[in-house]
């Protein structure tokens, strides 16, 4: 019983930690290109709107 304990107090939170850690990558990961995204396309835009004005 006590090895299924230290199994249990061991194993989960390194489980936890890591999906935890995914998770934080997923965002960070996010929150850069998300900002990258709306720059580029606002560049996009903006660069169509000086050629038609052009």
């Amino acid at each position: 019983m006590k090895h299924d304990d230290d199994a249990h107090k061991y194993y989960y939170p390194v489980e936890g930690r890591t999906e935890g850690a995914i998770g934080d990558a997923i965002a960070l990961i996010a929150i850069i290109l998300v900002p990258a995204g709306i720059y580029a396309a606002w560049n996009t835009v903006a660069s169509w709107i000086s050629a038609l004005f052009s």
